[in-house]
């Protein structure tokens, strides 16, 4: 008979009524106790959380994130720790999974394992992934550090011994979709705590990368390009391959670099040599370039670039990598398809299109690229043979015998140029009602 494996969930909040049910449900099955520490609510989290048997405490806010979860953890009685926000959780099938790896950790001597942390918008779209340590050994050696953006350390100062878990523990966050994210935008609470743990390390790259982030979401430009500038000189000659924070500083640079409306190659370009040099494994830095030539009227360049991130990211993933691109990989597509097109490269723009239309085959642009591809010679030309072979290769990709998707195919065409085809389409695969009720 294996040990039973006493898990503590950890968890501080603050009015989270909308979530703190669903917060202590998730792993409830595999839970030994579930630890709630409350930092000032003024809704019903408390009560909630009571009636569904967690350890409740209360602390007063003292703007210090590192010091309310290093409490929460100073009440867990488990072995192994398991700390994930109130806006966070994992699917039940993932959380049965967390006894048999605790046991994994025990027997090979490590102190944690990664998940995979996926960013949520407000309508449960994955939108940006990396991962994130949320388990780990519940020995007093281990706590958090930072006022914000807390991590984890060793006290005695070795290192973490970690196990990478994110090809099998997914957890997923809502709290940084539109609305939540706005919410939490309301109040200057972020800047006011990096500004103190600033004053303490006002030369740690990672903070200053977090302040240009501040500034960045609240849209003011020049002085979130500020900070990050200020984080790249602070950076190391040679950061952590892992560096996540580095790579975002670079990668929001360039952002901010390329879409300015007078920009030109020159100064991105030095950056963008910069961010791969300490960073060459990253794809963001080769997909903002390639959205850059893309709309310059460079899709030669553009290809290049964008090509070389789809191989970064299929070569070294997107753990700790790529999460601007992991979340805009049909814009990265669509793109690719437009230069394709652009430079007469049109089974680049073919290939490039399908590749977005297998995953989000109701998707607008990348079947109008596809149609401009496979009718590029002249769109009004009637060729039944051409309309035929049109049609049997979208049958690959959308049931015909569905409406929804016989409309969606007509209307994409029409968005396109090709009338013939749309014709075509109505006459061969609507009846004549469907077409006087759709006003084909």
């Amino acid at each position: 008979m294996k040990e039973k494996i006493h898990i503590s969930q950890c968890m501080i909040v603050k009015n989270e009524e909308k979530n703190i049910e669903r917060a202590l449900t998730w792993g409830r099955t595999v839970m030994w106790e579930q630890i709630v520490v409350d930092t000032g609510s003024t809704d019903r989290t408390v009560d909630l959380a009571r009636q569904m048997g967690a350890k409740v405490y209360s602390i007063e806010w003292q703007d210090d994130f590192a010091a309310a979860k290093n409490y929460a953890i100073d009440q867990a009685k488990g072995d192994w720790i398991v700390f994930l926000d109130a806006d966070e959780y994992m699917t039940e099938e993932d959380a049965e999974k967390l006894p048999e790896v605790f046991r994994q950790l025990f027997q090979e001597s490590l102190d944690g394992v990664t998940a995979f942390l996926h960013n949520l918008d407000d309508n449960g779209k994955i939108f940006s992934s990396c991962s994130h340590l949320r388990f780990f050994r519940n020995i007093p050696d281990i706590r958090y550090r930072r006022r914000i953006h807390e991590q984890l350390t060793v006290l005695s100062g070795h290192e973490l011994r970690i196990m990478d878990g994110t090809r099998e523990l997914a957890i997923y966050h809502t709290g940084y979709g539109g609305k939540a994210s706005e919410e939490k935008k309301k109040n200057n609470r972020n800047r006011v705590i990096l500004q103190k743990e600033l004053e303490d390390h006002p030369e740690d790259p990672e903070l200053l990368g977090y302040m240009g982030d501040e500034y960045f979401d609240a849209q003011e430009i020049k002085e979130a390009e500020r900070w990050y500038r200020s984080a790249v000189m602070h950076m190391p000659s040679e950061p952590e391959e892992h560096d996540q924070r580095g790579a975002m500083t670079f990668t929001r640079l360039l952002m901010l670099l390329t879409e300015r409306e007078d920009a030109d190659w020159t100064e991105p370009g030095a950056v963008y040599q910069q961010a791969v040099q300490s960073f060459p494994k990253e794809a963001d830095f080769d997909y903002i370039a390639g959205r850059y030539f893309s709309s310059h009227e460079q899709p030669m360049e553009g290809i290049r670039y964008l090509e070389n991130a789809l191989f970064k990211l299929e070569q070294y993933g997107c753990a700790n990598r790529a999460l601007f691109l992991a979340g805009n990989l049909g814009d990265a597509y669509d793109l690719l398809a437009k230069c394709g097109y652009e430079t007469g490269e049109l089974q680049k723009c073919v290939t490039y299109a399908v590749e977005h239309l297998k995953y989000e085959q109701y998707e607008m642009k990348p079947l109008f690229w596809l149609f401009k591809a496979l009718f590029q010679k002249d769109v009004r030309t009637e060729d039944e043979g051409q309309n035929r072979a049109v049609a049997g290769f979208l049958s690959k990709i959308y049931d015909f015998s569905s409406l929804k998707d016989r409309l969606f195919v007509v209307k994409a065409a029409q968005k396109a140029g090709c009338e013939n085809f749309a014709s075509y389409m109505m006459s061969r695969f609507f009846t004549l009602e469907e077409q006087e009720i759709l006003g084909l």
